[in-house]
């Protein structure tokens, strides 16, 4: 998958137009920024299995396209999400010596105009274009045999319900389109409400459950991979803003068929499911698939926009972790390690050695990393291409989430679920996994209790991977996580000061609003 997914960027479209609402003219800033499929292009594509294998990763492709003419690269894995989800949390912040769009996202400074907003909006709807069109048209063919065609499907509708569970967390209210545009007429402006995308993410996963294997190529979604992704929809759903009272219940039954299948495991070293040695362990589900095919191929990014500060620029250090969310660990916690307090300098002998950071107010964002040495890295590494994979659902996650159902759905954790939560904890500190440690383990509590360590624990474990600010959203947390960084003299206070309630969701994009001739409207809070 590292190697094909680069390999049909456009293979999806390939010559598309992309047209107005309520005009004639071709137009770049399309309502929706949907590319409407050239029949010139596409007529003689999609004659065999291999066609529509080859254009599902297109559909994968736009989880990671670093595009510059499309502005891809800000709605996307290789850039985008490493900024939207993480930052703007009290985990994660912009430095104050970085200037540029990031830092309004950070501050909470932005307006619908903002680059990554508009990039975001469209490159998601790209994605789902490109798997419209491969539902729509192997659905009623004869091509290749049934478990292919089959898998084929099931990853096309559980890639466009995770484009979809993006835009509902990120925008609420969205248009669906669920078909593939071929004409004017078959596009709906108006957006539906969260409660609608969440029943079409829900029956899109249903869709992707039923058609794909039990296991897949690596980088590609699979049968539990789609039932862990739903489980993560009913458990947002359950949670602000929507807090559907069946939801949570939902989650529990989808989340404990992954725990008790078997397939899954924590492994023992945390640190090595993040530096690309141990990215396919049995704690794998599903990621974001960046390979390093040396200075002429793009591959990914998160190892390097992170990271310490090096005399050679091997990391950008351009996001760091909250003083507030470091000083929120156990000392014992071994995963306090995600954070640095050191910084890499030549010795004498021009080898890399730490500098202690300690009594600075420096606290680098340090869970991906790569070698140090060229040897290490590999000589095609570049720091803008380097193959550590993003992480969307780990076998970690699905422990907390399940633990977090059984509280929503019954008012207090269960001891099975408590000790979910535990085997988590102790692999953080260090402990074996399956066996109780009274320094380490949480007790028995009240549900606001475990409410609150639950959204702690996830920190703790999940913190820089892109889950915060959904959790803390969730939580109906969120203002009250950024305001706390007040205390802060530091770029934290300035998110502190500026966050306000409409926060809670982005503003739809401006130039999708302009180009909807108002059909799109701005969301209430925004206007």
């Amino acid at each position: 998958m590292k190697n094909l997914i680069h390999s049909a960027y456009s293979i999806v479209g390939g010559v598309s137009l992309v047209l107005a609402a309520g005009a004639t003219t071709v137009s770049c800033s399309d309502f929706l920024e949907v590319p409407l499929e050239s029949t010139v292009a596409t007529s003689n594509f999609y004659k065999t299995a291999e066609e529509f294998d080859l254009g599902l990763t297109g559909v994968y492709n736009m989880l990671l396209s670093a595009e510059w003419a499309n502005g891809d690269r800000y709605g996307s894995y290789f850039q985008g999400f490493l900024i939207l989800g993480r930052v703007g949390t009290d985990e994660m912040i912009i430095p104050n010596n970085i200037d540029g769009n990031e830092t309004e996202l950070c501050n909470y400074t932005y307006t619908p105009s903002h680059r990554y907003i508009s990039r975001t909006w469209y490159v998601q709807y790209r994605g789902i274009q490109r798997a419209c069109v491969i539902i729509d048209r192997l659905t009623n063919t004869d091509i290749g045999n049934e478990s292919e065609k089959n898998r084929i499907l099931g990853e096309a509708y559980f890639l466009r319900a995770f484009y979809y569970f993006h835009l509902v967390r990120l925008f609420g209210e969205v248009p669906i389109i669920n078909h593939e545009v071929t004409d004017l007429e078959m596009v709906r402006t108006e957006k539906a409400s969260i409660a609608q995308v969440y029943e079409q993410i829900v029956s899109d996963l249903k869709q992707a459950i039923a058609k794909l294997p039990v296991s897949n190529a690596n980088g590609r979604a699979h049968y539990y991979a789609a039932k862990a992704m739903l489980g993560k929809v009913y458990l947002q759903m359950a949670g602000q803003p929507l807090q559907d009272p069946n939801a949570a219940a939902l989650a529990e039954t989808e989340l404990l068929e992954v725990i008790k299948s078997g397939r899954f495991a924590l492994v023992t070293d945390y640190f090595s499911l993040f530096d690309a040695s141990n990215e396919y362990s049995s704690e794998y589900l599903f990621d974001v698939e960046f390979a390093n095919n040396g200075t002429t191929t793009y591959g990914g990014q998160v190892g390097t926009t992170d990271g310490v500060q090096t005399p050679n620029n091997l990391y950008w250090t351009a996001v760091w972790s909250t003083q507030e969310f470091y000083e929120t660990f156990d000392p014992k916690d071994l995963r306090r390690d995600n954070i640095a307090r050191f910084k890499y300098v030549y010795d004498d002998n021009q080898n890399l050695v730490k500098e202690d950071l300690s009594a600075e107010p420096i606290y680098y964002a340090y869970k991906f990393r790569h070698a140090l040495t060229e040897e290490g890295r590999g000589a095609g590494w570049a720091n803008w291409a380097n193959p550590i994979n993003f992480p969307i659902i780990r076998y970690a996650d699905v422990l907390l989430m399940y633990a977090e159902a059984v509280w929503r759905a019954h008012g207090v954790p269960s001891d099975q679920a408590l000790e979910y939560v535990n085997q988590v904890r102790r692999r953080g500190f260090g402990a074996d996994i399956h066996t109780p440690d009274p320094e380490v383990d949480l007790k028995m509590m009240s549900g606001d209790e475990f409410g609150e360590a639950l959204l702690a624990e996830r920190s703790f474990e999940l913190c820089f991977e892109g889950q915060r600010w959904y959790d803390l959203v969730r939580f109906g947390k969120l203002e009250e996580g950024v305001k706390k960084l007040a205390k802060y003299s530091s770029a934290a206070t300035s998110q502190a000061q500026n966050f306000q309630p409409k926060h809670l969701f982005f503003p739809i994009p401006q130039d999708v609003i302009d180009a909807s001739n108002g059909k799109i409207e701005q969301n209430p809070l925004w206007k």
